[in-house]
């Protein structure tokens, strides 16, 4: 009688849980997380559901990993194309690129992450993704400074400066995974250019807007609405 050596169990065990989290993965990003159950997943890799509970204890926690995952992938994305250029600027601009490109790349991946419930396990999904996005955020608020320090941008080593600029390469990525390519628009390529190029010359002609004149023009809004 032979038995199964530990090692075989591990990779055996470590190629069922691979299985589980590819399978979620596609059924979440294709019908949405909400719609997706646990046996439906299991089905699909052709267990009963009952070996899911082996791996992950619920839903939620298999969402987690798939989150965990590919931040972590954006995170080595991010540093190995930082490592290809020296000055700030020139990493600030290539690193802008390569998250639009690895988000249009991995529309599955990034549809899981921040396109999933708002509700994840009792925390909202906005301090969910902040939290575990941390060492990907903080690292472009942190180049940003260093841009500015060293291109001598006047009032511009703010954090809110640093994340207008996150939130306009996010969001032009966001766009185009919800989108796709539309060929009657112009080249996804030429409009990340330009969507750089636009965002560097307002951060250099436009000052940081002190809160004052934010409350204001607030103030002003609301008085024309009523």
């Amino acid at each position: 009688m032979t038995s199964t050596s530990p090692s075989r169990r591990v990779e055996r065990k470590e190629r069922l849980r691979g299985e589980i989290l590819a399978a979620a993965s596609k059924m979440f990003a294709d019908r949405g997380y909400e719609a997706v159950t646990l046996r439906e997943i299991a089905k699909e890799i052709g267990y009963t559901h009952a070996v899911i509970y082996q791996h992950f204890p619920d839903k939620w926690h298999i969402l987690a990993e798939l989150s965990r995952e590919t931040i972590g992938l954006m995170v080595q994305n991010f540093d190995a194309i930082a490592a290809k250029h020296l000055s700030p600027r020139e990493r600030l601009f290539a690193t802008s690129r390569g998250l639009i490109q690895f988000c249009t790349a991995h529309p599955q991946q990034f549809r899981n992450v921040f396109f999933g419930p708002e509700n994840r396990d009792g925390v909202r999904a906005g301090q969910y993704i902040n939290d575990i996005g941390a060492p990907l955020f903080g690292r472009f608020v942190q180049l940003f400074f260093d841009v500015a320090k060293d291109e001598g941008l006047p009032n511009k080593n703010d954090i809110v400066v640093a994340h207008t600029w996150w939130f306009t390469i996010f969001g032009l990525a966001t766009l185009m995974i919800i989108q796709g390519v539309v060929p009657d628009l112009p080249d996804q390529a030429l409009v990340v250019e330009q969507t750089i190029a636009t965002l560097w010359a307002g951060i250099k002609a436009v000052p940081r807007l002190p809160k004052s004149a934010i409350t204001k023009r607030s103030g002003r809004s609301r008085a024309s609405k009523q």
